[in-house]
Order: structure tokens, then C-alpha cells, then sequence
């Protein structure tokens, strides 16, 4: 991971680990609850929407000084950040053992969904170009942890990123360079497949974790909208790391101490 995605991987990890409570402000004259032992403070949870908010202003910064100069094959990994990171977001805070729970009224089980979501970018690559045979291992562990799966998603979704920011833009190619042109829309055509596809796996996910009894709560639920967040920056700065990744330091240095101010309540 990249050290802001790493940054905000612990945060979030952190405030998944909450139980629900109701913030005094919430209610006029209401006690404060306590969190492992710990009165827990009236803004716990708009401490996240602030980060929240932080990584959405930085992605919009990122955007408008890009703006016109992402290509169009930038742009559809944009598109895939963000639905990565959604399935990401999707599952923090789910228990280990739902992962291999299959109901009679479901094909697959949550473990088997995300083999397949997480393994499409290593299957998309080959066929995309043959550098792409150097990339990670699928996620075919019939066992294991959940963090562990998305360790080895991470790398590959990461190369696949990787080998295919810097196609060159068709509209721009010569009549010399036709072939590039057709390899680009070819590479274009299915980035928007594998996009669909995570799509679609998440929101079968979605409907199989609710099958199960898995209920989302609240710090679950702003943990996910951080994780959104978070893709949109990395999206905006796809093919333009080197130029953004020190404007991320600051937040990064926010997050970590909201991060270790979260882990007295957990």
C-alpha cells in the first residue's frame, strides 16, 4: 500500500473496532457512553467525517489541477480505484466466519466472491498485454484471513494500475501509430469490463452479507465512507503519483494521530 492508503487502512481498521453509541450531542442533557472503559467524547464520530471531508477536498485539488490532462485509459482506472476501494470499504468490519457461510439460496460463498473480484485485475493483465505475466498471485486461498486476501488484491490491482497508466492517448496518435490506437481502445473496452465486473461483485456481496446477518454499524459505515474517499483520491492522481504524493503528507500526519487518539476507545 501506499503510505496514505496504509495511513487510512489503520484508521479505518481502528474504528470498525467501535460499538455503536449515541453521541451526547444527540441528546439535550444525555450522559456520555463509555467505549472500552472510556468516556467516549462527544465528536468521536465527527472525527471521522472530518477525514472523510479532508480526503474529499484533496481529491477535488488533485482533480481541477489535472483538469484536461488525464487520458482516457486514466480515466477508466479512475473509475476502477474507486469501485476497489468501495468493495474494500464494503468489508471492514464483516466477521472471518461469514467468509465461507454459503446459503442454500446463494451460488457463492463471500470468500469465493472476492477470489473472484480481487483476482480480476491479475486475469485482465495477461490478456492485456504480455508484461502482465509478472504480476502478483490470484487470490485462490480457500482459507485465510480477510486482511490477508486484500494483501495479495492490493498487489495485484496495483500492477495492473501500474501497466497501464501511461498507455498513450488514441486521439492523439499518428496514422503511423494506428496499431497503439486499437491496443489502447482494446485496453479501454476491457478496464470498463473488469470495472462492471467488481461492481457487480460487490453488490452480490452486499446482498449475501445482509443474508447472513451481518449488520453494518455505524463506525462500519463511515470506515466505508473513508475507504471512498480515499479512491477518489487515489484515482485523481493516477499517472500523476510523483507530482501529488507530497501534497498527501500532511493529512497523512493528521490521520495518524486521530488514529492513535481512536485506539484509547477501542
Amino acid at each position: 500500500m501506499k503510505p496514505l492508503a496504509r495511513m487510512v487502512a489503520r484508521f479505518c481498521g481502528t474504528l470498525a473496532r467501535l460499538p455503536e453509541y449515541e453521541a451526547p450531542s444527540l441528546r439535550s442533557g444525555a450522559c456520555a457512553r463509555t467505549v472500552g472503559g472510556h468516556a467516549a467524547p462527544p465528536d468521536l464520530y465527527s472525527q471521522a467525517v472530518r477525514i472523510r471531508r479532508h480526503l474529499v477536498d484533496l481529491g477535488v485539488g488533485i482533480e481541477l489541477a489535472r483538469s484536461g490532462t488525464m487520458t482516457s485509459t486514466q480515466r477508466t482506472l479512475q473509475q476502477l480505484q474507486r469501485a476497489y476501494r468501495n468493495l474494500q470499504g464494503l468489508m471492514i468490519g464483516a466477521p472471518e466466519r461469514l467468509l465461507d457461510v454459503q446459503p442454500k439460496s446463494e451460488q457463492r460463498s463471500a470468500r469465493e466472491l472476492l477470489q473472484a473480484a480481487l483476482s480480476g485485475s491479475r486475469l485482465q493483465a495477461p490478456t492485456l498485454n504480455a508484461n502482465g505475466s509478472s504480476m502478483a498471485s490470484p487470490c485462490r486461498s480457500a482459507s485465510g484471513a480477510l486482511s490477508a486476501m486484500f494483501e495479495t488484491g492490493e498487489l495485484n490491482h496495483r500492477s495492473l494500475v501500474e501497466t497501464f497508466r501511461n498507455m498513450p492517448e488514441r486521439a492523439r496518435q499518428h496514422a503511423s501509430k494506428e496499431g497503439e490506437a486499437l491496443a489502447t481502445l482494446i485496453v479501454n473496452a476491457r478496464l470498463n469490463h473488469l470495472h462492471k465486473q467488481m461492481l457487480a461483485h460487490r453488490t452480490e456481496l452486499s446482498h449475501l452479507l445482509k443474508t447472513l446477518g451481518h449488520r453494518r454499524t455505524m463506525p462500519m459505515r463511515l470506515a466505508h465512507g473513508i475507504f471512498l474517499a480515499l479512491g477518489e483520491v487515489e484515482g485523481a492522481m493516477i499517472g500523476a503519483e510523483q507530482r501529488f504524493e507530497t501534497s498527501c503528507q500532511p493529512l497523512i500526519d493528521l490521520i495518524a494521530v486521530r488514529t492513535n487518539e481512536l485506539g484509547r476507545y477501542c
